[in-house]
């Protein structure tokens, strides 16, 4: 499947600020299952943008802007084919590994923040019957079934910053918080299992943006790495885009970085996605770049609007709009 993602972030601050440093890790991957085919990023104020991979070889994207500005606009775009190998939980027998993993899973096997190993998380564990099952498949079933039976999809009742914990005494989350249950629970039972972040294509009816999305691997000795799906109790398929591998979302958040100023900051995101087309590599690529303004010395707010002609408040909403 071809598959054009356009992921937006558009970040506003209350005040000038400086000295902005920031990580975007937007870039899909290329791997069994996935080629990247098409891949720009555009950042305004136009500034350099660097890329390294990190451990997990994951794509990072740096960059910084030390003059003054109050607004930061990131454009990226992807063309990606999918071709997954569906690897079903039911058709995994492998038997729970017992007496350790190997160095390369070790730290897929620990539990830390936002992942709390406590009393809710433990009697779950149980609940679902969890260690009285023998293969790694089962407990993939049963763990999938579990988070859908007893706890909602369900927007804006957590953030980012969120442990398994608020899922466990809320009743519901988002894609990342039953990521985050689904590898504490595998994570207890002796399973390596891994955060994946990235992309999901729905068909929809209507104008209403995607959004980002995550799900877990598990490992196991006869096939590897697994993608299990939690959110939606499924195996992923050609309507899934990898973007990056984690301990848990902390390892691969869209963007991370640090400001000089006194402002508050404000972030809306936009993912996009839809069937693409295989490019013409005939044509020449597009030069994009967004030439938003920056200043050496912090500009006085009500002096610019005074010359600009109208109030504040007009000036503030047109920002807004």
């Amino acid at each position: 499947m071809l598959l054009q993602i356009e992921h937006l972030l558009h970040f506003r601050y209350s005040n000038f600020i400086r000295e902005s440093h920031m990580d975007i890790r937007v870039e899909p991957r290329t791997q069994a299952g996935q080629v990247l085919l098409e891949f720009s990023l555009v950042v305004g104020p136009t500034t350099r943008v660097t890329r390294h991979e990190d451990w997990m070889g994951n794509a990072v994207h740096w960059f910084s802007i030390t003059d003054y500005h109050e607004r930061i606009e990131v454009i990226a775009r992807s063309l990606v084919e999918t071709t997954p190998v569906q690897v079903f939980p039911g058709l995994v027998t492998d038997p729970i590994p017992s007496g350790g993993v190997s160095m390369e899973l070790w730290d897929f096997m620990q539990i830390a923040e936002p992942i709390v190993d406590g009393p809710a998380l433990r009697a779950l564990h149980a609940d679902l019957g969890l260690p009285k099952l023998s293969t790694i498949g089962e407990v993939v079933e049963h763990v999938g079934a579990g988070l859908q039976d007893k706890f909602e999809y369900r927007p804006h009742v957590t953030d980012a910053h969120s442990t398994t914990d608020a899922l466990l005494a809320g009743g519901a989350g988002v894609c990342q918080d039953f990521a985050h249950a689904a590898l504490g629970l595998l994570r207890i039972s002796g399973i390596p299992a891994r955060y994946v972040s990235g992309y999901l294509h729905v068909e929809r009816e209507s104008d209403i943006p995607s959004q980002s999305h995550a799900w877990i691997e598990y490992w196991t000795p006869s096939h590897g790495w697994c993608p299990y799906d939690p959110t939606h109790g499924l195996v992923p398929n050609e309507a899934y885009v990898t973007v990056g591998y984690g301990r848990s979302y902390r390892d691969v958040p869209p963007n991370r970085g640090i400001y000089q100023g006194g402002a508050t900051e404000s972030l809306e995101a936009e993912v996009i996605t839809s069937p693409g087309e295989r490019p013409d590599r005939r044509r020449s690529p597009d030069e994009l770049f967004m030439d938003l303004p920056v200043y050496t010395e912090a500009p006085d707010r009500q002096l610019r609007t005074d010359l600009s002609g109208g109030d504040a408040a007009s000036q503030q909403q047109q920002q807004q709009q």
